[in-house]
């Protein structure tokens, strides 16, 4: 747990609200560009909340929605996390993706997932038949019928990747503060002066990466909130180590409308990982596990990996996504007053988080063009 002392005397640059995985990546940024960045989050250790469950992908884009800030952030993140892994010792588990197709509709838009990858710059999908399926994955069930393959999505562990992201902007002068619940805010001309629940702080710029929270956060700020959080739920399942050499590559579903589905995969950790389900619920806090679903889970798995039938189940998680009335990330700047939000970060959070930051940093650099980048950043 990172801990730094602060004082209510200073004013900084920027407020960075919510330690889940955009919060701590934009605090990296934000501090390698120069900005004297306080990081306050609710909760008493990063990942409180939607980042503290997901299923660990680093996705290239090929499915996100043609020319939208989220492929192009996912893609950027992508790209920064390879170039960085190195350096801060963070894992990757080189898989590649199958995308595969169950019954003749699935198989029907195939076409169509290969077109809109390519039409997103990843141009190294092909299609596979279900022979070639089988003999990448020879314990793949039978009736398969042909998929995609995307030999650039890849696993990684989403708790050291922010836990190094904050790590290093500490390391360089951020201030980070838990158990800070933002109670109110009020902006002058010159800087906000944000009421918490561990006092009073003050700084010039504020972003908001709050999550499930972010809605309320920005009705505290600025009186009204341009989204709202509608919490969606997702269950996974865990198998022993045991599981790990029955599948090498992510298995990925056909997507719907809703929901991208429930993936098969491998963790870095050694085990194999089945989920997300998808249900939407009121509250934003409690994630519960639920027997029906998580049987549901064990049977599409074994239905697609018939071998993972008696398998040991070694742990079951859910988590929560900050899924709005909208698919589309909620990602708004107020110049006048100094704000900024990053709303509606869902499944593709992970892989984007570092692509969001530049992002945030682009869009608050127009108007904060006095900064300097660190020369040597530890």
């Amino acid at each position: 747990m990172i801990r730094v002392s602060v004082s209510d005397d200073d004013v900084y640059d920027v407020a960075v609200i919510g330690a889940g995985v955009v919060g701590c990546a934009v605090v990296r940024r934000f501090v390698l560009e120069g900005a004297r960045v306080l990081l306050l989050e609710r909760g008493a250790d990063l990942l409180s909340g939607a980042s503290k469950a997901n299923s660990a992908i680093l996705h290239t884009g090929f499915d996100a929605p043609e020319n939208s800030l989220e492929v192009a952030c996912m893609q950027a993140g992508y790209e920064e996390y390879l170039d960085i892994a190195g350096r801060l010792n963070l894992p990757l588990l080189e898989t590649g993706a199958m995308v595969a197709a169950w019954n003749e509709q699935e198989l029907a838009r195939l076409d169509s997932i290969e077109a809109q990858a390519r039409t997103n710059g990843v141009a190294d999908v092909r299609r596979m038949t279900r022979d070639e399926m089988l003999a990448r994955e020879p314990h793949l069930a039978t009736n398969v019928m042909g998929g995609v393959l995307v030999p650039r999505e890849h696993v990684i562990d989403p708790w050291s990747a922010p836990l190094a992201y904050l790590t290093q902007a500490v390391e360089n002068g951020a201030n980070a503060l838990f158990g800070a619940e933002l109670k109110a805010g009020r902006r002058d001309t010159r800087h906000w002066t944000l009421e918490t629940t561990r006092g009073r702080f003050k700084a010039a710029f504020v972003v908001n990466c709050a999550g499930l929270r972010g809605d309320l956060v920005e009705q505290a700020l600025l009186g009204s909130s341009s989204f709202t959080i509608h919490p969606r739920k997702g269950q996974f399942v865990v198998f022993d180590k045991a599981a790990s050499g029955l599948i090498r590559t992510i298995l990925l579903p056909v997507p719907t409308e809703r929901t991208k589905g429930v993936v098969i995969t491998r963790t870095v950790f050694g085990n194999v990982l089945v989920g997300p389900t998808a249900e939407e619920q009121d509250d934003r806090v409690h994630a519960s596990v639920e027997r029906p679903a998580l049987e549901a889970l064990v049977a599409a798995a074994v239905a697609r990996v018939p071998a993972l039938a008696g398998m040991p189940v070694t742990a079951v998680y859910a988590g929560l996504r900050p899924a709005t009335e909208k698919k589309e990330y909620r990602v708004q700047i107020d110049k006048e007053r100094g704000y900024l939000v990053l709303g509606g970060i869902r499944s593709t959070g992970l892989t984007a988080a570092l692509g969001l930051a530049r992002h945030a940093f682009a869009l608050y650099r127009d108007a904060h063009a006095n900064l300097a980048p660190l020369t040597a950043p530890a």
